[in-house]
Order: C-alpha cells, then structure tokens, then sequence
C-alpha cells in the first residue's frame, strides 16, 4: 500500500546518475510534493560526508522523495531526518531483527548498515521550501566491495530475498504516517521513538572528536540535530554532524 500522499505517483528509471539529482529538477514545483523517483541503477549515488553509494543494479533499492516542508522552521530541520529514518525502519523491522539508527540516520542491522538517507533541503526565510530525501536500501545484494565497512542486505540478514517495489510501497506509507505526525505536531512522539530507535544507546562505546578517543553513551539528540554523548565520568558532550565519530569495535 502507498501512502497518500508520498508514493502517490512513482516515477521509475532503468538508470540514472543520481536519484537526489533528478528529484531535483522538480523540486520547485508546489505540485511535486510526495512524489518519488527511484531508479534501478544510480552511476553517481551519494551518500553521506560526499561518500559515493555502491549498489549493484537491480538489486536495491534506491529513491529519492520531494517534499514542501513549508510548515518546518530551519532550526527544526531535523525532524525531518528522525521522520524518514523512523519510516525506513518501520518498513523492515518486521522483516528482520536488530534494526536501529545509527546517528543521524543510517539504518544498521546489529553492527552493519543496511540503509542511509541523504537529505537535501532548501530554504525560504525561516522555514524549509523543499526537501529531497534520498533513500538508499541493500536489498538483494550480498557482495559488496572491500572498501565499504561494515555493508549488510535484507537478504543477507533474512536469507530470502525481497520484493523491492512492495518494499518501496511501504516505506512510502510508513514515512506518509510519520510525516502526518510531524504536520500534527507530534514532535515528542517522534522523538521518543527515533530516541527508542538509537543504535548504541545506554550502553558506553569508543567514539572520537578532535583527536581526542573516548568512552560515552549516547543521553540524547536535539530536534536541530546535535548528538549529546555521556561520558563515562558524567560530562555531556554536544556533538554537530561531522564532528564526533563512531569507532566500531
């Protein structure tokens, strides 16, 4: 089932450089909101930190979604990150167990990524324009080059593989569901949840900042999108994207 509103209409490609880059023609049209462009092969997908994004063709999925977030202030930008990563996680925790959020948004599986989202935003005053969230999900891959970290597909997890247009139909409803709770308001419900959802939380790991190489765990993370790490003598931290890394151990 697709959602109302996101979803509505699909717009599918053999192969495009981008997903992100395409939705982009269309983001300023008020009458492109909701819809999805998705592609069976990206020769320039993008991911996080300007990382390129490996997927095998016609084996993952990888979509990109316009939104006019009009009612959002900038400052507030990152619920929209909480809204998008809750929705993927809500479409494939009933496939597979250990799904969490790696902060700020991508998917793991146990210790291994599974899925991220890029978001592009645009700006009017004090209040988002557009959106393009770009959404990349290792579906029925299950080789990955050695460079990539720690790489993981939903049929590698599952052992079966997976319908990727019936995987896509549901992360439009489900991310249609949390974008009607963010319309509504229902900020602390989408908070809470992101926060039930956090990848390492209440348990004490390595990150590192500055150099520096510590232990902490993760008290919180701020609707502007800060992560706030405790750390093991007490002391809160407040992280910026980019400025804290994870070690995996």
């Amino acid at each position: 089932m697709k959602g109302e509103v996101i979803g509505k209409e699909i717009i599918w490609h053999q192969e495009l450089s981008s997903t992100n880059d395409y939705a982009s023609t269309y983001a300023r049209d008020p009458k492109s909101h909701g819809l999805v462009i998705a592609a069976n092969f990206q020769t320039e997908g993008k991911g996080q930190r300007g990382n390129s994004w490996e997927s095998s063709s016609g084996l993952n999925l990888l979509f990109s979604i316009i939104l006019r977030p009009n009612f959002l202030e900038v400052q507030r930008q990152f619920l929209l990150s909480k809204s998008a990563a809750l929705a993927v996680c809500d479409a494939i925790t009933p496939l597979v167990s250990g799904v969490s959020i790696k902060w700020p948004n991508d998917i793991y599986i146990n210790n291994c990524k599974v899925a991220g989202i890029l978001i592009e935003n645009s700006f009017s005053t004090a209040f988002l324009e557009s959106s393009i969230i770009g959404i990349g999900v290792n579906v029925n891959q299950c080789s990955f080059t050695d460079d990539i970290p720690n790489p993981t597909s939903l049929k590698i997890e599952a052992g079966k593989e997976h319908d990727i247009k019936v995987l896509l139909a549901n992360i439009c409803k489900a991310f249609d569901d949390r974008y009607h709770m963010l319309e509504t308001s229902k900020v602390d419900s989408i908070s809470s949840d992101y926060q039930k959802m956090l990848y390492r939380k209440n348990e004490f790991h390595s990150y590192q900042a500055q150099g520096e190489v510590f232990r902490a765990r993760i008290f919180g993370v701020r609707n502007s999108g800060e992560l706030i790490l405790e750390k093991d003598n007490g002391e809160h931290k407040e992280f910026a994207f980019k400025e804290v890394s994870y070690i995996i151990e």
